[in-house]
């Protein structure tokens, strides 16, 4: 039975992956086909992280409460849905509207962790956490190098066909396999209030930094920044014992575990987005390559995640995921550095990818499992939605901060300067990552941490 659910999750898993990573390499195409402007063309990109990041906190809160499965398939269904809209639109708005939806499905990832602790047994879950998380890098690195061969062979149309299909048939085993939620021994409502309030300041915090440098990007800030502390302020109002629960419990966050590890992860998701967008443009403005030949290279990055596991494995059953969290760090911060030092042939940079990939893969399996093991079954859900909602938030400021710098400099010094800028970056999550309690939580044991 275990292993026809991590199959289900798999499934699902690889639905979101490929449906995220597709559509990034035709950007170019979707601006000439739709007669928009590059500004435009990125609103596909930019539309999808808004809904994701939003969306994830909220339907995470949602399936604690009213079941993971049954809001695992609402995300599915929407990404179906949406991937359906975008491939049907001869329209820009349109095409953006399905985006949206989409962006529904960025709880897939978090809901998967949030069910393997619900329905495996201990013993199980390390090794699915890392099953998990290699099919994310895998099934993202293959929407990657497949989006050429289908804008080649098909049209641009098929990359959004070919994911509301895996969308659809992800549902299957999903509805078929996971066990129904048992029902609420205790009523609970839902904090609409302190969504909204969420969904505003972090929608506004993700559109500033998608718009900068760009004029006008501060006044979405500013807008954040004063809404921030009216949710802050709700939350603390609440608390799980009335009747309006908090949409996100505060002394959860506050756990040292939760709070080493989003921490960690924030900064970890800095240097993993950022390095997405600035390797493949070295590797542009170094060797004169083919968009194909540059996503070939990047799959080094899947590869070197696939030959991690067995080590994970290992290194989590010894001593934890807290140890492989650091050392997943660790790896992909010298690899930053050694591409900063070593990028005057191809295959320096593509060893330089292989360690990045297993050092990310490492380090990313370990912090779901850390979040979704420190807190209490019935916070599972949104406690790794807002895990997931960190790398996202540290991603888009890594992709900002990356293209600013080589926007501003140029030359070899530029690409040197932001892979030292994310080393640093890493760097700073693994004195996080070194803050997380020891020994980490087993799988069996209830939350004994307090707020610190």
């Amino acid at each position: 039975m275990k292993h026809a659910v991590l199959g289900g999750l798999c499934l699902a898993t690889a639905a979101y992956s490929v449906l995220q990573s597709l559509v990034v390499p035709a950007l170019g195409v979707f601006q000439r086909e739709l007669g928009t402007t590059p500004s435009g063309a990125a609103w596909l990109l930019t539309a999808f992280l808004l809904s994701a990041s939003i969306a994830t906190p909220v339907l995470g809160r949602l399936a604690d409460v009213y079941g993971k499965r049954r809001i695992l398939l609402v995300a599915l269904t929407a990404m179906s849905i949406g991937a359906l809209t975008s491939a049907l639109a001869t329209h820009l708005p349109v095409m953006i509207a399905g985006r949206v939806i989409q962006g529904i499905g960025g709880a897939v990832f978090p809901l998967c962790f949030a069910l393997v602790r619900d329905h495996l047994p201990p013993e199980a879950r390390p090794r699915a956490f890392v099953v998990i998380s290699t099919v994310m890098s895998v099934g993202g690195a293959a929407g990657t190098i497949t989006a050429g061969p289908i804008l080649t062979l098909l049209s641009s149309r098929w990359l959004f066909l070919i994911p509301a299909l895996i969308s659809a048939l992800a549902m299957i085993p999903v509805a078929l396999l996971l066990p129904r939620a048992k029902p609420a021994t205790t009523p609970t409502t839902i904090d609409w209030y302190g969504a909204a309030l969420l969904s505003t300041w972090l929608g506004l915090l993700l559109f500033a930094i998608s718009r900068f440098p760009e004029p006008g990007w501060p006044w979405p800030l500013t807008t954040a920044a004063i809404v921030a502390p009216l949710w802050w302020r709700s939350q603390r109002r609440s608390t799980p014992a009335n009747p309006r629960s908090p949409l996100i419990d505060l002394s959860t966050l506050a756990l040292p575990t939760v709070r080493a590890t989003n921490a960690a992860t924030l900064l970890l998701g800095f240097g993993m987005f950022g390095s997405w967008m600035v390797i493949p443009l070295l590797i542009v403005d170094r060797f004169a390559v083919s968009p194909t030949v540059v996503g070939l290279a990047m799959l080094p990055t899947a590869v070197g995640n696939l030959l991690i596991m067995p080590i994970h494995r290992r290194l989590t059953a010894r001593q934890g995921p807290r140890a492989a969290l650091a050392t997943g760090i660790a790896a992909a911060g010298l690899s930053y550095l050694s591409l900063a030092v070593w990028q005057h042939t191809l295959p320096q940079i593509l060893l330089g990818i292989l360690a990045m990939g297993a050092g990310i893969g490492l380090a990313f399996s370990a912090v779901g499992a850390l979040v979704v093991e420190a807190v209490p079954a019935e916070q599972t859900g949104v406690s790794a939605a807002v895990n997931t909602v960190m790398r996202t938030v540290g991603g888009s400021l890594g992709t900002a901060v990356g293209g600013s710098v080589l926007t501003w400099s140029t030359g070899e010094s530029s690409y040197v300067t932001v892979l030292l800028l994310y080393a640093a970056a890493l760097a700073g999550a693994l004195i996080c990552a070194i803050q997380v309690p020891r020994p980490a939580l087993t799988a069996t044991s209830s939350p004994a941490e307090s707020p610190a």
